[in-house]
């Protein structure tokens, strides 16, 4: 008796220290309302209506793709909620104009570039994803086509980045050079506009060998849904569904969703699977290495140049992967589709579909957390810092 006594102490102990020490979970934006309840009042009280890309700038704002309201919304410093693109209109009423008079159609994806920190100038990347266009709001706050015709197609590699065919288009992101990623979900490719220095997955040259600055070339996949290419050149691999991709020191991570999988693409251009069992869906518990594990959706990445950080969706978790030792673990999420956990430690919370995250480099977690209307932040972990501009989203 006296021994069972002892152990239940110590495994109470144990749980105890353990959720002592995880990050912790508040609501910064959302009320949990699906909606559209106007700007200028404080991110808590506002609706939002499919959350579904979120990043920050330099200075500390949070923007977020409110994807069904067809807007791009931004929370300041002193948590107040801003409209940046969009009017609220589903559609296309062209460009050159202040941001929040065009219409934007479900925009999926939204990247920030501060472009000048002391004046607070930033430019804001968006997939503008059933208009089929990469568009972006400058520092002024006009409006412009970045990529894209605005036909659903896949043409126009090797050319101009404005003439280019895309299939509902669903993240975007820029590194150090300014170079472009897309993520161009439904054309089973990630496409890369160039403007400067390296591409991230391509330094050997193989791939693209010869860019032009404002050009878009097809950088990863056949444009065939599939399964395939391990250990070969990254665009004769098959990638069903991309969703995100994030480059970071060279190298691309790649959200290959409806594979369930992790992909990485390395300096040289060669192509891994570092998480999930590809075409196999579940949830095996974190007990196994990372390539052993199931995943199921994949949604959203982050990366820094330790660990991989993954919106597993339908698993309803925020997973971490260290591909140097081929680990997985949860530092969000128990499984189950719901809403519970604010002011507790991230481990034991509830959250329903998540589809997108975003570290600030200090080990905060911002995420979408879709069915719940809502975002949230993760707390208190030790993540290092990311290694420049590659790293974000």
């Amino acid at each position: 008796m006296k021994k069972i006594i002892i152990l239940s102490f110590c495994l109470f102990l144990t749980l105890f220290t353990y959720n002592l020490s995880a990050q912790s979970i508040d609501t910064i934006a959302g009320n949990g309302f699906m909606g559209y309840t106007g700007d200028g009042i404080k991110a808590l009280d506002a609706s939002l209506y499919n959350p579904m890309s979120i990043c920050l700038d330099d200075l500390g704002n949070i923007y977020i793709a409110d994807m069904q309201n067809n807007r791009i919304r931004m929370i300041d410093n002193l948590q107040v909620i801003h409209t940046m693109g969009g009017t609220g209109n589903f559609g296309f009423n062209g460009d050159e104009q202040r941001a929040v008079k065009c219409n934007l159609a479900f925009p999926m994806g939204v990247h920030v570039q501060t472009v000048d920190k002391e004046k607070k100038k930033v430019r804001i990347f968006i997939c503008d994803s059933r208009n089929n266009k990469i568009r972006m709001v400058n520092e002024f706050g006009i409006m412009r086509t970045m990529a894209g015709s605005g036909r659903f197609g896949n043409s126009g590699d090797n050319g101009p980045a404005v003439k280019a065919d895309f299939a509902w288009p669903t993240s975007i992101t820029l590194d150090e050079n300014g170079n472009i990623y897309i993520a161009d979900t439904y054309n089973n490719k990630i496409r890369v506009i160039y403007f400067k220095g390296s591409i991230a997955g391509d330094n050997s040259k193989k791939i693209i060998p010869d860019p032009r600055p404002g050009y878009i070339y097809n950088l990863v996949g056949t444009g065939m849904g599939g399964y395939g290419g391990d250990g070969e050149l990254a665009n004769i691999a098959n990638l069903r569904t991309p969703w995100d991709v994030i480059p970071v020191n060279g190298e691309l991570y790649i959200s290959d969703k409806d594979n369930h999988i992790i992909r990485k693409v390395s300096r040289e251009g060669i192509i891994s699977t570092i998480a999930g069992i590809p075409g196999i869906n579940g949830y095996y518990g974190d007990i196994l290495k990372a390539t052993e594990e199931k995943l199921n959706l994949p949604y959203g990445l982050w990366a820094d140049a330790n660990a991989v950080y993954i919106a597993d969706s339908m698993n309803s978790r925020i997973r971490k992967i260290v591909d140097k030792d081929n680990s997985i673990s949860t530092i969000c999420g128990i499984g189950e589709f719901g809403f519970s956990g604010d002011g507790a430690p991230a481990n034991i919370c509830m959250i329903s579909h998540p589809v997108d995250i975003f570290g600030d480099g200090k080990g905060n977690f911002y995420i979408c957390d879709l069915e719940n209307q809502r975002i949230r932040l993760i707390t208190g972990g030790q993540a290092q810092q990311k290694t420049g501009t590659g790293a974000e989203k």
